[in-house]
C-alpha cells in the first residue's frame, strides 16, 4: 500500500509508522518547500513538495498538520483512504462543514486507547469486573506554551483520555460547565447512569498531566500519568481497588510513539482485511463518524466559553515557563 505524509513535524512519527505497518511511504508534502526537501532526504521519500497534486496515487494519506487545517485537507483529499490527527477541530461555525464530509474511507488518529494502561481498564470494563458504572472523574493539567483559551485547551488534551471513555461507555449527555480563572473549567455529563466531572486546570509544572478513575458497582480503577518536556511521555501502574494490578509504562519506552504507531498498525490491518471495522474500533481506532459524534458532544463548551471569554479575555502576553 502506498502512502503519503501531510506534515513535517509530527508526520516524521507518522512515517515511521506506516513504514512499520508496511507501507511503502511515498511522498512528503509540507508548506515549506526548503523544509520539506531536506526531511524527505533523511528520511528517504523520493517526492515531496507542496502541490497536493503530488498527493495523487497514494491509496493512504495521513495528515499530521495543526488542527485548523485538518477540515480544509479533509475536503480536498479524494484518496481512498485518509487517516487525520485529532482532534478534528469541529466547532459551531464548521459543524456544517464537518457533517457534509464524506465518511467512507476516513479514520481519525486518538492513541490513548492504545496505550497499555487504557487497554487494561478497557479490558476490565468489558468483563463486567467494574460492574456498573456509579462515578467518573477525568483531571487533566496543562502547562505548555502556547497561546489557547480553556476551550482550546480542553479540546485538544481532554480528548486524549476521552476517546477511551468513549469507546467504552454508551450514553453520553451534556449537563453544564463552570469557569474559574486562568485554565480552570469543570464539564459535567452523564455517561450511563453514571455522573462524569471533567476537570481542566492550569498545572504547576510544564506539560501535560492525566488523572482518571472509574468507580463502579463491584470495583474502581485509577490511571495516572502525562507529559513532561524533560522526560517525555509515561503511565503509572493501573490502579483496582487502589493496588497496582499493571507495572505502568515508564518514559523510556517512548509510550506516546508506540501508542501513535499502534494507531497506524491497527488501521493498516483493517484496511489489508485483517479486521472488521468493528474489531479495529474495539482495539480503539477511530473513522470520521465515531470522531465526529464524539467531538460533537463538546459543543455547548464553545459557547459557553465565548460567553466567558467576553467577560474574561485571553491576555495576549508570551507564555514563560521561568
Amino acid at each position: 500500500m502506498k502512502a503519503a505524509v501531510i506534515g513535517t513535524n509530527w508526520g516524521r512519527v507518522h512515517v515511521g509508522a506506516l513504514r512499520q505497518a508496511g507501507c511503502e511511504v511515498t511522498t512528503l508534502l509540507a508548506h515549506d518547500a526548503e523544509l520539506v526537501a531536506r526531511i524527505a532526504a533523511e528520511e528517504a521519500i523520493p517526492c515531496h513538495g507542496t502541490d497536493p497534486a503530488l498527493l495523487v496515487g497514494a491509496d493512504l494519506v495521513t495528515i499530521a498538520t495543526p488542527t485548523d487545517s485538518h477540515l480544509g485537507y479533509l475536503q480536498e483529499l479524494a484518496n481512498p483512504y485518509v487517516l487525520c490527527e485529532k482532534p478534528l477541530g469541529l466547532m459551531p461555525g464548521n459543524q456544517a462543514d464537518f457533517a457534509a464530509l464524506p465518511r467512507a474511507g476516513r479514520f481519525i488518529s486518538y492513541p490513548f486507547p492504545f496505550l497499555d494502561g487504557a487497554q487494561a481498564i478497557a479490558q476490565r470494563v468489558r468483563a463486567g469486573e467494574l460492574g456498573s458504572l456509579t462515578r467518573a472523574t477525568l483531571v487533566v493539567g496543562v502547562n505548555l506554551p502556547y497561546a489557547k483559551t480553556p476551550v482550546e485547551w480542553f479540546l485538544e488534551d481532554v480528548v486524549h483520555p476521552f476517546s477511551l471513555l468513549y469507546g467504552l461507555f454508551t450514553r453520553f449527555e451534556w449537563l453544564g460547565v463552570r469557569f474559574a480563572g486562568g485554565n480552570n473549567l469543570t464539564v459535567q455529563m452523564r455517561v450511563d447512569d453514571a455522573l462524569l466531572d471533567i476537570m481542566l486546570c492550569d498545572w504547576p509544572k510544564p506539560g501535560l498531566h492525566f488523572d482518571l478513575t472509574l468507580v463502579g458497582q463491584q470495583d474502581s480503577c485509577q490511571l495516572r500519568g502525562g507529559f513532561r518536556p524533560s522526560r517525555g511521555w509515561w503511565m503509572e501502574p493501573l490502579m483496582v481497588d487502589d493496588l497496582p494490578v499493571t507495572a505502568g509504562e515508564p518514559a523510556e519506552q517512548q509510550i506516546w510513539l508506540r501508542a501513535n504507531q499502534r494507531v497506524v498498525a491497527t488501521l493498516c490491518s483493517h484496511l489489508r482485511g485483517e479486521l472488521t471495522l468493528e474489531q479495529a474500533q474495539t482495539a480503539g481506532l477511530y473513522d470520521l463518524e465515531r470522531a465526529y459524534r464524539m467531538e460533537a458532544l463538546f459543543l455547548p463548551l464553545w459557547q459557553a466559553g465565548a460567553q466567558q471569554q467576553a467577560r474574561s479575555p485571553v491576555s495576549d502576553a508570551p507564555f514563560s515557563w521561568t
